[in-house]
């Protein structure tokens, strides 16, 4: 019995041992290792311009001796005698335009022809050396408006002579008709001819429709140029025109797109727009939209609107990468 007793325990020891010893091998069993993968490369996205697609920045294999050339369009409304003699909008005027290498001014409503040389002066009291071209006073009415282009003449330099698009005989499709004006970079290879418009609000669509025989115009009066710039007050959004439709524009780029508000009071519109022809993609650095001058300057609601119910707008452009 004792003897039987003993071979039993001996033969539980043994199980007891075998169990534990498949479990140990159990766990030290390492999983199998997957296969690897290999690496799928993502092919960048292209730039495509839309109305309401932002480019990708073109910032590759920049330098820090790269400069860059911000050039942008502001509607001072109603800018005349009055607004030029009121010492605190004059000072932040004066600050904006300081922050552009050319700016397109619209609005301008001064029969004395005294308010432009006094921004001017204002712009320059910091000993920045500004200056401006401006058109013939325009408008069907007599509520004529002017144009003026402002730049930093450290920064670039007005080439060619300015001049007011002329309509074909027989047509009137702009109340104030686009003024174009040509600049290059001093430091720099970029030049571009700007196209600046004020188009009046009940007829924006039938306007903006109208720009692509005024860019096709300047085509071919400057044949040698490749970049060109349709920048102002579009009106080109809200009830005066459905930023989502098709325009004679839509192939261009639109650096000023759909999602920005360029107004200073309570509307959320796009009217101001900065609108490139596809030449110019690869000379614009991805940087654009509105300077918050509010914003910059610590300004009330009512300090801002004082200065204008628009918002400046800009895009920047290098200013030695032009290849045309």
């Amino acid at each position: 019995m004792k003897k039987r007793l003993v071979v039993n325990l001996m033969a539980i020891v043994a199980v007891v041992v075998v169990v534990m010893f498949a479990g140990c091998i159990e766990e030290e069993t390492p999983a199998p290792t997957p296969e690897p993968i290999a690496p799928v490369e993502t092919p960048a996205p292209e730039l495509t311009p839309t109305p309401s697609q932002p480019p990708i920045s073109n910032v590759t294999n920049v330098t820090a001796e790269e400069e860059t050339l911000r050039i942008g369009a502001f509607n001072i409304q109603v800018y005349g005698k009055s607004k030029a003699s009121k010492p605190e909008v004059m000072v932040v005027l004066g600050k904006i335009i300081r922050t552009y290498d050319v700016v397109a001014v619209q609005e301008i409503r001064d029969k004395s022809q005294t308010a432009l040389p006094a921004l001017l002066d204002t712009v320059n009291s910091d000993g920045t050396p500004y200056a401006y071209i401006v058109s013939d006073r325009l408008g069907r009415t007599i509520s004529k408006e002017q144009y003026a282009y402002i730049y930093n003449t450290r920064t670039v330099e007005q080439i060619g002579t300015a001049h007011t698009y002329q309509e074909p005989r027989g047509t009137d499709p702009f109340h104030r008709e686009p003024y174009i004006a040509s600049f290059k970079a001093r430091e720099g290879n970029f030049d571009f001819t700007l196209i600046t418009i004020h188009t009046d609000p009940d007829e924006a669509t039938e306007e903006i429709n109208a720009l692509g025989d005024v860019v096709a115009d300047a085509q071919s009066t400057y044949p040698e140029k490749q970049d060109f710039i349709v920048l102002g007050d579009l009106n080109a959004d809200c009830s005066y025109f459905n930023e989502d439709s098709d325009s004679t524009l839509s192939n261009y780029y639109w650096c000023i797109n759909n999602s920005v508000d360029t107004t200073t009071k309570n509307t959320n519109c796009t009217y101001d727009r900065i609108i490139i022809t596809n030449s110019s993609v690869a000379d614009f650095c991805g940087e654009s939209g509105v300077f918050r001058y509010d914003l910059e300057y610590g300004l009330t609601e009512e300090e801002t609107t004082a200065v204008s119910d628009h918002y400046p707008v800009y895009a920047e452009f290098w200013s030695n990468r032009d290849t045309d």
